[in-house]
């Protein structure tokens, strides 16, 4: 029999009204989560489930849910909203080791409609995406239209999801694709590796350690070959 105490849940007037009206949306990514991005798909192009990442996190209760509201917000303002959460999700036990690897923070935007996601969602994205890899983290877009196509399948789409959403994560050294897409800039591309290399300097070679470094001196020369 465990001996371990949980602390008791104190809610106040504001938040029973909070909840009520943000816990619908969070229930709904939740069973996103577990329903679409645990499993696996028939036209995902490869074995195992949509997000390799997210069993293993729901399954050890690390996946955080924030709800952000953007509403007659400024975008400077949601920018800096979200970006703070670089640091929340640093500071975020555990904060080291293998288990450090396996928690997640997704930021609901549930003011964000279908049709605004993809201005709205993936140009938020491209502002706050630097930033983050700098830090050794991963930051996706998500929301209901997106056209982004699967690294295995390009006709198909694992980053639609219910609401528009930004989920943030630790850099594996699988996430080199993600850093070298065409549709960003080559000073971008650059950047991004750089941060990749830096990441992973000092770890044991592999497949993906090779292909960053072949990836970044090729963005280099495209990058001269523009000036």
């Amino acid at each position: 029999m465990s001996t371990v105490q949980e602390s008791p849940a104190f809610y106040r007037s504001q938040d029973v009204a909070r909840l009520a009206k943000e816990w619908p949306v969070v229930q709904t990514v939740a069973q996103w989560c577990e329903e679409f991005l645990a499993k696996p798909h028939p036209d995902l192009g490869r074995g195992g489930s949509v997000c390799p990442f997210i069993p293993k996190a729901l399954s050890m209760n690390r996946v955080v849910f924030v709800v952000v509201h953007t509403e007659n917000r400024a975008e400077s303002e949601v920018d800096e909203t979200i970006a703070r959460y670089r640091q929340i999700f640093l500071d975020m036990e555990p904060v080291s080791g293998q288990e450090a690897m396996d928690k997640a923070i997704l930021v609901i935007l549930p003011d964000v409609s279908e049709e605004d996601a993809p201005r709205m969602v993936d140009e938020t994205h491209r502002r706050l995406k630097s930033d983050f890899v700098d830090s050794g983290l991963m930051i996706g877009k998500f929301h209901p239209r997106s056209e982004q196509g699967g690294l295995h399948n390009p006709g198909f789409r694992p980053l639609r999801s219910p609401v528009p959403l930004l989920a943030i994560r630790h850099m594996v050294d699988s996430d080199l694709p993600f850093l070298n897409r065409v549709d960003d800039p080559t000073q971008d591309r650059i950047r991004f590796l750089e941060s990749y290399g830096q990441r992973f300097d000092g770890a044991e070679p592999s497949r993906w350690s090779e292909k960053a470094r072949a990836a970044l001196e090729k963005n280099r020369l495209a990058q001269e070959r523009e000036q």
